[in-house]
């Protein structure tokens, strides 16, 4: 198992006890498993009796011979680690003629798919022209992938090149004008303005003037070649921006759009519309990204601020009514239809937050608990599907904020660090990617599944009777149980690890008397024995009741996103990036885009739930016990029952007090 998926081990094979934590980080390296990516097998699927489970039960009847295909899949995944005995074709750049013996710089296929080129030429396969636009899926596994090597900014300038020189050459040849890189013919005054209020020259903030711009020369109405070829590039440029907005934050990159855009304006005037409201997007894009990450740091500095609090003042904090601070409140904004267009808890990305519609808290109908009113989440939320409709909720607000670069650049560190040494020690000059890394939200969303493991426990021991814990436990499984129908799987394991902590586990005298049929087998569909061979079956089951859904609620899928990164991990590193001949590997970057188109198309799927704002608050923003508190408060409903638990009491009331000793000197020296 990944150490990043070692606290999952021993969360889902049964309360034995152990001490492990449910925490889940990135750092992959040195991570042994039992499968190596998303090709490990698939295995037949053991049965599933609950009644409430039927839609997926259904759609996963017909597993077994979809075993036999991924089986083969990966037979076939394993062969191809091998040297491969396929004939290669060749092709130069731009062009679909094969030939069969290579020549320098062209292209290799295998069975009429990509296999590898040299990055230059690859480069070129990306630049249109009036009669060539690249495919849109090698546009897309080309952009992922293409940053391994080069930086945007630097991959969008050789673009402009590129084209600008065909351009050069075909205007030669046809004796048409020449556009240089201010945008204007030699010799010829530039006919474009492009002020300061533009999209061109601004990424956030006010609305965009309507601005008047003087009109170049009427164009015959056929166009020309020239201008087709404009108008490709600015297609080119519009899917760069749609599929992968957050590396135009390089202002690096932004100067190199407006080069471009200007070149091809002046080629067609009529294109100014179109980049002015493919850059409108941007910015909008862009400025929701911003709103979200001041969200997270907002609620970063209030988890430091909270773990700094001495355990015994967290547990008696944690005892108090909740109340909703005004900052976040108004932060998350009001409650949404239930079509999915509002905000999740999140207050900004796609989904619209100033909706204007009234929040439950506000509505003298409503029966959501007001803040004096609640004392846990059962009070807050008495429905266990409704939470689970909340927790998807939020699930897919902070998945719709993951840039698919993000899982790239991810392995970006390793990569950079492979090629800083040079000879005699000196250090060679590198693709470093370090400065690409302008975003956290996978980092913040596996974070999201550590605080909501270490929510669920605290919620069990803030009670003192046996019977509310009872309770509290048979909650959070039949939460989890709905979050399994829905598709919500990341919820799902969160909650399974955080009933698996060691200071939950260890409540024997209260599990006795928990009803916990259902947990079992919830933790046999996340038994991470067998590369979670149960877990994919299920996985795979609910893409395709996602394939054929009529409702955009069956469309739902949110993986287990510590093992969709893993996968990822073990792909890339299953791989080399470069062949032999130092051409660029582009069957493994088919192979990454088709694993991240998958989590694209997911990520896009709109809530179908009735957003609840109060909820969605308390679960983002209620205090969280950390694991010695947490132990603290296990130690408090059950006393130590043998040597090891009474060492560990002990252990933890030492390391509190130290903590409030060092907290008492750092107060102190403040006062001083």
């Amino acid at each position: 198992m990944s150490s990043s998926n070692g606290a999952l081990s021993s969360a889902t094979n049964g309360r034995s006890g152990s001490t492990g934590s449910a925490n889940i980080n990135l750092n992959l390296k040195g991570t042994a498993s039992a499968g190596t990516g998303p090709s490990a097998a698939t295995g037949s699927n053991a049965s599933f009796t609950h009644k409430t489970l039927s839609d997926l039960k259904t759609q996963r009847s017909n597993s077994v011979c979809h075993t036999h295909d991924t089986l083969a899949a990966h037979r076939r995944n394993t062969q191809s680690e091998k040297p491969s005995e396929k004939p290669l074709s060749y092709s130069a750049a731009q062009s679909q003629v094969m030939e069969r013996e290579p020549r320098e710089g062209h292209l290799a296929y295998c069975e009429g798919r990509l296999h590898s080129g040299p990055l230059e030429s690859l480069i070129v396969h990306m630049v249109p022209t009036h009669e060539y636009y690249p495919d849109k899926a090698f546009v897309f596994a080309f952009l992922l992938s293409a940053r391994l090597f080069v930086r945007p900014y630097e991959l969008l300038a050789q673009i402009s090149e590129t084209w600008d020189r065909q351009q050069q050459e075909t205007g030669r040849s046809l004796g048409s004008d020449v556009v240089d890189d201010a945008g204007q013919a030699p010799g010829r005054p530039l006919m474009l303005s492009i002020n300061s209020a533009s999209p061109l020259t601004q990424r956030k903030g006010s609305t965009v003037a309507a601005t008047s711009s003087t009109e170049l020369e009427p164009r015959p109405q056929q166009r020309s070649n020239t201008q087709r070829s404009a108008q490709h590039c600015i297609r080119l440029l519009s899917e760069w921006i749609e599929i992968f907005p957050y590396d135009f934050r390089d202002e690096r990159l932004m100067q190199q759009v407006r080069i471009l855009a200007r070149k091809c304006v002046y080629i067609d005037n009529s294109l100014g519309k179109q980049v002015s409201r493919i850059l409108q997007l941007l910015v909008s894009r862009l400025t929701a990204l911003e709103q979200y990450e001041e969200f997270l740091q907002t609620l970063s500095s209030e988890e430091a601020q909270n773990q700094q609090q001495h355990p015994s003042q967290q547990h008696q904090q944690h005892h108090h009514h909740y109340h909703f601070p005004n900052a976040f409140q108004n932060f998350l904004g009001s409650t949404s239809h239930s079509n999915g267009t509002g905000s999740a808890g999140t207050g900004s990305g796609s989904s619209n937050s100033s909706s204007g519609h009234t929040s439950s808290a506000s509505n003298p109908n409503s029966t959501t608990p007001q803040p004096e009113e609640v004392f846990g989440i059962m009070d807050m939320c008495p429905s266990c599907a409704h939470l689970a409709h909340q927790l998807t909720a939020i699930e897919l607000e902070r998945l719709s904020h993951i840039g698919p670069e993000e899982f790239v650049q991810a392995f970006a560190k390793d990569y950079q660090q492979t090629k800083e040494g040079g000879k005699d020690g000196k250090r060679c000059e590198s693709s470093s990617l370090n400065d690409m890394k302008k975003t956290r939200n996978l980092e913040s969303y596996v974070q999201w599944f550590n605080r909501l493991s270490y929510f669920t426990a605290s919620e069990i021991v803030k009670y003192p009777k046996k019977k509310q814990r009872v309770r509290i436990i048979e909650y959070w499984i039949e939460t989890a149980r709905e979050c399994f129908n829905i598709g919500n799987f990341n919820s799902l394991m969160a909650i399974i690890a955080g009933l698996n902590l060691a200071p939950i586990s260890r409540l024997k005298k209260t599990w006795v008397k928990v009803q916990s049929a259902k947990f079992s087998v919830l933790e046999h569909q996340m038994d991470p024995t067998s590369n979670f061979n149960s877990y994919r079956s299920t996985l795979k089951a609910a893409m395709w009741r996602s394939e054929g859904a009529t409702e955009e609620r069956e469309r739902i899928i949110i993986p287990f996103f510590s093992l969709f990164v893993k996968d990822l991990y073990f792909l890339n590193e299953g791989c080399s990036n470069r062949l032999p001949n130092s051409h660029i590997n582009f069957e493994k970057c088919s192979q990454l885009a088709k694993q991240v188109m998958e989590f694209n198309e997911w990520k896009k799927v709109n809530c179908p739930f009735e957003k609840l704002p109060n909820v969605i608050a308390y679960l983002q923003h209620s205090a969280v016990l950390n694991e010695n508190t947490l132990s603290i408060a296990s130690f408090e409903c059950e006393p130590p029952e043998n040597t090891e638990e009474k060492d560990r009491y002990r252990t933890v009331k030492a390391e509190s007090k130290q903590q409030l000793l060092q907290q008492l000197q750092e107060q102190q020296q403040q006062s001083q």
